[in-house]
């Protein structure tokens, strides 16, 4: 494809801008030079503007005449500025006289000025040539070839001694992943342990991995978070190796982590020091002071406000813990995050105290009652199964101790109102969802909490049905034991009470 030259010059040069003009066109050009040629009546200032805005490339001969003030060559520069903005591969200066170099527009002194030591037509045409030609050709130039050479080298050495370290990165990297990836199926399969033991591996084979780091943050925080919510006395020493091992990978991360991340860790950092002695009060460690700081960089965070909650309640009653702790696990439950656990720190702050032990406090045993209600009616999801420690298994409890004392059993029953309460018992402990494994006698005992319930609720017909499937139970199975034969004796008087 031709290219187009525009050439700006002096009146007192016509005859050199001839000679290039020749010169140009010789070479393949086309060269747009003389003003003269314009059409009688044609705007000068609008042909001249277009002839630049369809040049390829603008070739001004700088004389003290063409940068002189007035000078329509200056015009003609003008237009070439406004095209181009910048000079670099598109203007090609030329001085063609001897000119002060501060009399000589910036536009042009923005790259290097051809002085022709020779002949300037010939040098002229030798530079629009070397501008014009396509990159490759340029690059095949001596004065180009040789340092494009000799940067390629350098590259390609570089590469060289760099391709070990890249490739052992890669295989580091594909390590890692295939480690996470094991670790994650561990974690679906219920095997924690397992899962930590990878993630230590992964951590070996790539000490800096902000993957592997976070991937150990969740697990620390998960294998922490299912520690210290049962009945059942907890190994002082299992806690204390598990806090060991988990606490440092909070700590490293929350020394850097901020908003979410950061209240995350704390919160669990306060959750490890309950773990590790925080539960007494001789320990001299404090979990709230992690809560505090966790709620600092994030106002609403669910772990935060959960378990700051059960410190409240776990081994005090007073009314005003109590209605603090209610405030921080509605925060909690607010975030719409975590609700099971939520609901299960919560229950098992309500009905435990530090040493693990199942408490008699009809005040907490109420407000567990009414938890369960607010799960009700909250279209929460019910929790499931028997298992010991399990939601069910914390909070039967209740029922099974005491509903056996008629003055018990009436502080608990008024926990709700009574169509509430029955409909509340009905949801946490479907009939259809007992355990298979307690034996008979632990459904002879469900029957006997389930009428009186309905009894209250105002379930006359339901009432009356359940106290008559107990005594037929007991008088099939022979209960031979004073707790039976006193449940006996009175769903004996509940039903004449009812009229049956």
């Amino acid at each position: 494809m031709t290219s187009t030259i525009f050439l700006s010059y002096p009146s007192s040069l016509e005859e050199t801008a001839a000679r290039v003009e020749l010169s140009l066109e010789g070479e393949g050009y086309a060269v747009f030079r003389d003003r003269s040629a314009l059409p009688p009546g044609e705007s000068f200032d609008a042909r001249i503007r277009a002839a630049v805005e369809e040049s390829d490339l603008f070739v001004f001969l700088i004389t003290p005449e063409s940068v002189a003030p007035g000078r329509y060559t200056l015009t003609e520069l003008t237009f070439a500025q406004q095209r181009w903005g910048h000079p670099a591969g598109r203007v090609l200066p030329v001085m063609a006289e001897p000119t002060p170099l501060d009399s000589i527009p910036t536009f042009l002194k923005a790259v290097t000025i051809l002085k022709p030591q020779g002949n300037l037509v010939a040098e002229v045409t030798a530079a629009v040539g070397r501008l014009t030609a396509p990159w490759w050709r340029r690059m095949l130039e001596p004065r180009r070839l040789v340092p494009a050479i000799i940067a390629a080298l350098l590259l390609a050495g570089s590469a060289w001694l760099t391709l070990p370290s890249y490739l052992e990165h890669r295989r580091q990297n594909a390590e890692v992943a295939t480690l996470l990836d094991r670790s994650r199926s561990q974690i679906e399969a219920g095997d924690e342990a397992g899962a930590w033991k990878l993630l230590e591996q992964a951590n070996a084979v790539a000490p800096a991995s902000r993957e592997v780091f976070s991937a150990q943050e969740q697990l620390a925080m998960k294998l922490l978070r299912s520690s210290g919510l049962t009945y059942r006395t907890v190994s002082r020493a299992r806690d204390e190796d598990l806090v060991k091992t988990m606490l440092p990978v909070l700590a490293r991360g929350a020394s850097d982590a901020k908003g979410e991340r950061r209240a995350n860790l704390l919160a669990h950092m306060g959750w490890a020091d309950y773990l590790r002695g925080g539960r007494a009060a001789s320990s001299g460690l404090d979990p709230v002071k992690h809560y505090q700081t966790a709620l600092e960089a994030e106002s609403t965070n669910v772990y935060a406000h959960g378990m700051w909650g059960f410190e409240l309640l776990r081994d005090r009653s007073s009314p005003a813990a109590l209605a603090e702790a209610r405030r921080h696990f509605a925060a909690a439950l607010e975030t719409g995050r975590e609700r099971a656990y939520l609901r299960d720190l919560e229950i098992s702050a309500l009905l435990q105290t530090y040493t693990n032990i199942w408490i008699e406090d009809r005040e907490r045993q109420k407000e567990a009652i009414r938890v369960v209600n607010a799960m009700r009616t909250g279209n929460e999801t019910r929790p499931r199964g028997w298992a010991p420690g399990s939601f069910k298994s914390k909070v039967w409890p209740i029922y099974h101790f005491g509903f056996v004392v008629p003055d018990e059993r009436a502080q608990l029953l008024a926990a709700l109102p009574p169509a509430e309460h029955l409909a509340a018992f009905r949801w946490l402990f479907p009939e259809d969802d007992l355990p298979t494994d307690r034996g008979e006698y632990w459904r002879f005992e469900y029957l006997f909490v389930l009428a009186q319930v309905e009894e209250y609720g105002a379930d006359r017909t339901a009432a009356l049905a359940s106290y008559r499937r107990l005594l037929a139970d007991f008088a099939s199975k022979k209960y031979d034991s004073n707790r039976a034969t006193k449940i006996v004796e009175q769903a004996t008087a509940a039903i004449r009470r009812l009229g049956g």
